[in-house]
């Protein structure tokens, strides 16, 4: 079956989500943002209103008293100098706690990350039968009815303020300009902060929306994390085509090893198992090769002819076989079995063991 025609049922392997985040993709919330710049910066705001508004003035009274002054180089220098001040002691600690906020707001979300694929310009995106699609597509329908969605609850929250705070709005006509300044700001600062709480929750939903969007959005089909898996571990014919040379060399040296054995020992018919012994070198005797069927056919005929004696002996050789590795020494139990064997072995020989 075509893969395109598969139906994406796996979850992603977290190779395809590394490579992802490589190219800047992962699940944000634009909201998310916006709801701490709003929030946050009001309460900024608030506790730093006075002395904005101090640098503000101090700005304005100093042009309005030295407006009438001779217009000389000197003059307009120092003036422009006292309003460039006086503007950046204002909005410099806004811009940079803006900035501030909206870094967090998205290390909050993906963590910190640099995507340099991410800055890279994409031709395709000026293509405009590509725009036309994303602006028709289910995606887009979908953040239009979420973007409604919000608007009318934010407007409702903002509507049930001002319609609790009427009668005092209506009453400001008469009072003084200081009380009608502090209630604005006071009625804009609770405002703010409401209409941040609920674009707190607005933006936790739309988070987890995104992030189970883009969890749909990287599902696999089978033969994608077949063909992942082939790439990352190799093609599983040539991985078993490499086992297979390997078994064959070791075979290859194991059976060469079987010329320097003392001793073959067989049950007769499926199992040979191998042992050299050298009495200054090993503490015990070793099981040098071992198999059965068409190895242990192997083994004997190569012990026949290099004129290695094989000694049948079932119990022997079964428990050889299936207890003891190669190139391990045999066991403290089977010592005295053993050494009849090779005492025989010896007496063959005409050698005289130890």
């Amino acid at each position: 079956m075509s893969e395109s025609f598969q139906e994406k049922t796996e979850k992603p392997t977290e190779k395809r989500l590394q490579d992802a985040r490589d190219k800047g993709k992962v699940a944000r919330s634009p909201e998310l943002s916006s709801c701490f710049i709003i929030l946050f910066s009001s309460i900024f705001l608030y506790f730093t209103f006075t002395r904005t508004f101090q640098e503000t003035y101090r700005t304005y009274v100093h042009a309005i008293q030295n407006a009438n002054v001779d217009i000389s180089l000197s003059n307009v220098f120092d003036t422009l100098s006292f309003a460039l001040s006086g503007w950046l002691k204002v909005t410099v600690p806004i811009f940079v706690f803006l900035i501030v906020l909206s870094i967090s707001a998205n290390v909050l979300q993906t963590g910190f990350r640099l995507s340099p694929k991410a800055l890279k310009f994409d031709f395709n995106a000026l293509n405009p039968i590509t725009g036309l699609g994303k602006f028709f597509s289910l995606r887009s329908l979908q953040e239009l009815v979420k973007s409604l969605f919000k608007i009318a609850i934010l407007a409702w929250v903002s509507y049930s303020l001002i319609k609790n705070e009427l009668p005092a709005i209506m009453a400001l006509p008469r009072e003084d300009t200081r009380i009608i300044g502090s209630f604005m700001g006071k009625l804009a600062f609770t405002l703010a902060i409401k209409l941040g709480i609920v674009f707190f929750f607005l933006a936790v939903l739309d988070f987890m929306f995104q992030k189970w969007q883009f969890m749909k959005d990287m599902m696999m089909t089978k033969q994608e994390v077949i063909e992942e898996s082939k790439e990352r571990e190799g093609n599983p014919l040539v991985k078993s085509r490499i086992r297979s040379l390997q078994r064959q060399f070791s075979r290859r040296r194991m059976l060469e090893d079987v010329k320097k054995a003392d001793v073959i020992v067989t049950n007769p018919t499926t199992y040979a198992v191998a042992l050299s012994y050298r009495a200054k070198e090993m503490a015990a005797p070793k099981v040098v090769a071992k198999g059965a069927g068409f190895v242990a056919d192997k083994i004997k005929s190569i012990a026949r002819m290099h004129g290695i004696p094989i000694m049948e002996n079932k119990p022997l050789a079964q428990a050889l076989f299936f207890g003891v590795k190669i190139g391990d020494y045999i066991p403290e139990k089977f010592y005295v079995i053993v050494a009849e064997l090779l005492a025989r072995v010896y007496k063959i020989r005409k050698r005289v063991g130890p």
